[in-house]
């Protein structure tokens, strides 16, 4: 994968439990499989829409066969470096999207919590504008001679900012 659990243990993207190495308590492995399961879901539509489909498929299947001994991609590499902290923001907007509620058949229901709620659409109009300022400068460094790979077509909607309207 192109991230892990880390990216989301401090600062700004900090998920309660989210943690490293030993497990401080039971709910703690809970949080980490939960983010790991959004950093898998949302890996291909991320790299497709910030790379184009067929730059995509390479950096998926890189990245699948990375743990082998395969000669690195210096070129790649570099690219996906790029790509992991907006990734991050990605994975934090999807995330909070769905954190106040559960399916159920007969419809969503709010989750209950120690903690008293407040809506997320603050912390999600700032991490998707995080994500895009950091793409703008992805693809401006992609027009420049440090990027040895053609052809990464990164689509509009990346890079368009929204509020907490969604407009």
């Amino acid at each position: 994968m192109l991230i892990d659990c880390s990216y989301f243990t401090d600062g700004p993207r900090h998920i309660m439990n989210a943690t490293l190495g030993k497990m401080p308590n039971p709910n703690a492995e809970e949080v980490n499989a939960s983010i790991e399961v959004y950093i898998a879901r949302w890996q291909w539509p991320f790299l497709k829409g910030v790379l184009g489909a067929e730059l995509a498929k390479a950096a998926t299947e890189y990245l699948i066969s990375s743990g082998d001994n395969d000669e690195p991609d210096l070129e790649l590499d570099m690219v996906l470096e790029q790509l992991k902290e907006p990734f991050a923001n990605y994975v934090f907007y999807k995330i909070l999207r769905d954190a106040n509620s559960q399916a159920t058949m007969t419809g969503l229901v709010r989750l209950k919590c120690a903690n008293e709620y407040v809506a997320p659409v603050k912390r999600q109009v700032s991490a998707w504008n995080d994500m895009v300022d950091m793409l703008d400068d992805f693809v401006q460094w992609c027009e420049t001679s440090d990027c040895g790979i053609a052809g990464i077509e990164t689509e509009r909607d990346f890079l368009t900012k929204i509020n907490s309207f969604n407009l």
